[in-house]
């Protein structure tokens, strides 16, 4: 009996929702300003976008780069979902992306930034910093989720089918918020996955938000409004004041600097189900539909 229990693996996944992988597929970015007519707003999102092919990529690998050290078999199906979600965000943003360019934005030039920073990061970081990099990106894409989900603005403001893409996107990263992290520390002694997150945390706030104001001020520039001060009031009216994600998120932020912190201490899983119970049947029945295919 003894040996029975000591062959059991050890627990290594703290996540509270079982997951899957959903083949969705979007008309989205048709329209040139689709949240609400608003061109900063809308370049606020299209801006992020560009980070997502390149970047979802990224995470996959660096999570994979872990997975023959994992011993639980929920973490290792977490992977797997985690990367099969990813995997379809990437394609659907990239086919987001390049109807946005379409328009006459420069989303190819916004994409090969990014791909040159995560170039560098593949060289020059090694394979647990790269993972510790993914944990950090991950707390940002779930802090944002989280607001996407409680906050009424896009669902009044954005086009129905780019509403549909946002939405389906902040579900899954919310699902999966904490399987890189999980792997992290499975992976790490205790010291060392608290500094590297920590490391993590700080490179990905300064390099992620210069990058962000990068490609808001190229995309501002397809308009004509890149030196204009009421677009850039206007973004950070959003993003402080209505709704005011930054300042929504800052409690999450900051949770990420305690020790004993886990992305699940944040329990929104109202929220998936919520979305879920208002999607009826589609998701699920994609979700069937992906993993028999």
């Amino acid at each position: 009996m003894d040996t029975a229990l000591n062959d059991t693996p050890a627990l290594q996944s703290g996540s509270k929702l079982d997951f899957k992988v959903r083949n969705r597929q979007f008309a989205s970015g048709e329209d040139r300003h689709w949240y609400g007519g608003d061109p900063v707003i809308t370049a606020h999102y299209n801006a992020l976008s560009s980070m997502f092919p390149d970047g979802e990529r990224f995470f996959c690998d660096s999570v994979r780069a872990q997975k023959d050290k994992i011993t639980d078999p929920k973490l290792l199906k977490e992977i797997s979902a985690f990367v099969g979600q990813e995997a379809v965000h990437s394609r659907e943003h990239k086919l987001y992306n390049e109807r946005i360019q379409a328009q006459g934005y420069p989303m190819d030039k916004l994409e090969g930034l990014t791909e040159f920073g995560l170039k560098i990061a593949r060289r020059r970081l090694p394979l647990k910093w790269q993972l510790g990099q993914t944990c950090a990106l991950e707390h940002f894409t779930a802090m944002l989720a989280n607001q996407l989900l409680r906050d009424t603005d896009m669902a009044e403001k954005a086009k129905p089918e780019d509403y549909e893409l946002w939405m389906w996107h902040a579900v899954e990263e919310t699902e999966h918020k904490a399987v890189a992290f999980d792997t992290l520390k499975a992976v790490s002694s205790p010291v060392g996955f608290y500094i590297n997150r920590v490391r993590a945390i700080l490179m990905t706030t300064l390099f992620f938000n210069i990058g962000l104001v990068v490609n808001m001020w190229l995309l501002l520039r397809a308009d004509g409004l890149q030196w204009s001060p009421r677009a850039w009031g206007r973004w950070v009216w959003y993003m402080f004041g209505k709704p005011g994600h930054i300042r929504k998120s800052l409690g999450e932020y900051l949770d990420w600097f305690r020790p004993g912190f886990h992305p699940w201490d944040h329990d929104n899983r109202e929220l998936v189900e919520r979305w879920k119970i208002a999607q009826g049947e589609k998701l699920d029945a994609e979700g069937d539909a992906a993993a028999a295919a």
